[in-house]
């Protein structure tokens, strides 16, 4: 696959990520090291808690949706994240969901200050199975521009 630079992204562009399989294994390992809130960690307590059962963490689902994004964009020579836009959850991610990534990029514009630079953000809409809306969010990138490689 060929590398590609800040000029061969165009806004609006579409991103072919991956889905996300949410086992119950998997929901429950990582709750268990990085986010051990019982609603996450018991099907005991979950299952008497708000949620009416084990739900992910919005912390899992986040990463598990950053990784098919990671894969999709490939060979694109991004040099850093520099940040976040507003994460929205909207629905309860439990196991045995499957999450569909839409991902696009936008707001893309050279650096004003460094020419080998362009910036850029790949905003994203998760949905489950069933359509409903599960998390919205964008990571703003520094990305590798053509004249940076002369």
């Amino acid at each position: 696959m060929d590398k590609k630079y800040f000029e061969d992204l165009v806004d609006g562009e579409r991103i072919s990520c991956g889905t996300v399989n949410m086992t119950k294994e998997r929901i429950l390992s990582f709750a268990t090291e990085f986010d051990p809130q019982p609603f996450h960690t018991s099907e005991k307590f979950a299952s008497n808690s708000l949620f009416k059962g084990l739900i992910a963490s919005s912390l899992h689902t986040l990463s598990a949706c950053t990784k098919v994004v990671v894969n999709a964009l490939g060979e694109v020579e991004i040099l850093s994240g520099v940040g976040m836009d507003e994460v929205k959850m909207k629905t309860p991610v439990r196991p045995g969901d499957i999450l569909n990534v839409d991902a696009w990029w936008t707001n893309l514009k050279p650096s004003k200050t460094r020419p080998d630079f362009g910036l850029g953000t790949v905003r994203c809409n998760v949905t489950n199975q069933n359509s409903d809306p599960v998390i919205e969010y964008g990571y703003q990138y520094i990305i590798r521009t053509m004249s940076a490689q002369d």
